[in-house]
């Protein structure tokens, strides 16, 4: 896997997310709102929005990691900056959800 280690956080594309989840058991955390998240996302993971992130971050275990997804990447980028002191690691996707989609647009996932 090749990552690039920036400000505390490593950066992924969106093929190594399943290696990434199952390697660490890594929580997949997609930042977008919520129409966003019933509009489509990647299997399995959770929407945590980034306007809630003080809430939400307290409640995560500390040393679990993060993979972080929005919409292009630059939402998680700001969110990887506030996680990078946690002892878990924190990672985000490349290109977002709009580049999964474009590797990927038949596996993205709807809920009803």
């Amino acid at each position: 896997m090749e990552t690039a280690q920036v400000y505390g956080f490593e950066m992924i594309h969106t093929d190594e997310i399943d290696k990434v989840v199952q390697r660490e058991r890594a929580l997949l955390v997609d930042l977008r709102d919520e129409e966003s998240y019933r509009r489509g996302h990647i299997k399995y993971a959770r929407n945590l929005p980034l306007r809630s992130i003080a809430e939400w971050s307290r409640e995560l275990p500390e040393r679990r990691s993060l993979i972080l997804y929005c919409e292009h990447g630059n939402q998680s980028l700001l969110a990887a900056r506030k996680l990078k002191e946690r002892k878990g690691a924190v990672y985000t996707v490349i290109g977002g959800y709009e580049a999964y989609q474009k590797a990927f647009g038949a596996s993205m996932y709807k809920r009803d």
